[in-house]
């Protein structure tokens, strides 16, 4: 099955038609639904507020996993009244399904549609096609701007550069009670750090070595987002290559500094041969899948 135009296009003429939408394009769908349950779209500004668009592949609480779900949540701390449909689009036709409009009343924060589509439509009816499918919310009775706004959402597995190995050297000299980092390094549209805490922290303090993933700015102005990201943290075995691995799945938040890891990752009376040689100690992360999201 092949569109009729590029999607390129069809997000073009959905922006130029609704001006007071916001546009989720989300590519290699397989490999999303069967990593991620829940796919979330950068915060976007509509009807003087900030949101955030959530699709779920396999369906949200327990609406049947052979549904996809939609919803919206509001990001700012008050109370709004407004009208709002959500949506997914037929690329064949260049038309939205949806089941209409809906009130979001002033204390709800989260508005969904649990069934908006079965996986056996996706494909059948065109809006699934090249692995890539688009979803969207469109405002009622609110102020139109120039253009709606869209997005794009994918998943690579092993990115370029998803091994990343720090060497420690002279190990001995790294003041214990401090956080030290790794070089910055680029993965996805991401730079990263590798923190570790050589007496440990938090539950980890005084006992275990500690190791983190930490997520910095992003690269080239890409859209800023949260990430999800599949890895694993290691300290290399020297002798035998039996390393120590730790993995992670899930999301990591868009803010500066933000990190996840392992406080007791590695006990410190285990911290010596074959993993500490000649006072050098290598760390490493392993990226097996991340997520990018750049504006379209």
């Amino acid at each position: 099955m092949s569109r009729p135009i590029p999607i390129e296009k069809i997000v073009e003429s959905l922006k130029e038609k609704y001006t007071t939408s916001h546009f989720i394009k989300i590519e290699n769908f397989s490999l999303i639904k069967k990593e991620i349950r829940r796919v979330e779209s950068s915060v976007f500004y509509l009807g003087g507020y900030n949101w955030k668009l959530l699709v779920y592949p396999n369906g949200y609480q327990g609406c049947g996993d052979d549904h996809v779900s939609i919803g919206i949540v509001k990001q700012d701390s008050v109370n709004v009244r407004l009208q709002v449909e959500l949506c997914i689009v037929n690329q064949l036709e260049r038309v939205w399904q949806s089941k209409g409009e809906m009130a979001l009343p002033p204390e709800l924060s989260w508005k969904g549609d649990s069934d908006l589509i079965t996986h056996a439509d996706l494909e059948r009816k065109g809006f699934l096609i090249g692995d890539c499918c688009i979803f969207g919310v469109r405002f009622f009775g609110v102020e139109h701007a120039p253009s709606g706004t869209a997005e794009c959402f994918s998943v690579i597995e092993k990115p370029r550069n998803h091994k990343i190995t720090w060497m420690m050297t002279r190990f001995s000299s790294f003041e214990p009670e401090k956080a030290h980092h790794s070089n910055e390094f680029v993965v996805g549209n991401r730079k990263w750090k590798i923190q570790v805490h050589p007496r440990g922290c938090k539950e980890g303090k005084g006992k275990s070595f500690s190791v983190y993933l930490v997520g910095n700015g992003f690269v080239n102005k890409a859209l800023s987002a949260n990430v999800f990201a599949k890895f694993k943290l290691r300290i290399i075995d020297q002798v035998k290559r039996d390393h120590v691995e730790k993995a992670y799945s899930g999301w990591l938040g868009e803010e500066s500094d933000v990190s996840h890891g392992f406080p007791e990752f590695m006990p410190l009376k285990t911290l010596a041969e074959p993993y500490l040689v000649n006072d050098k100690l290598y760390v490493g992360v392993e990226f097996e899948l991340i997520s990018v999201t750049n504006t379209c």
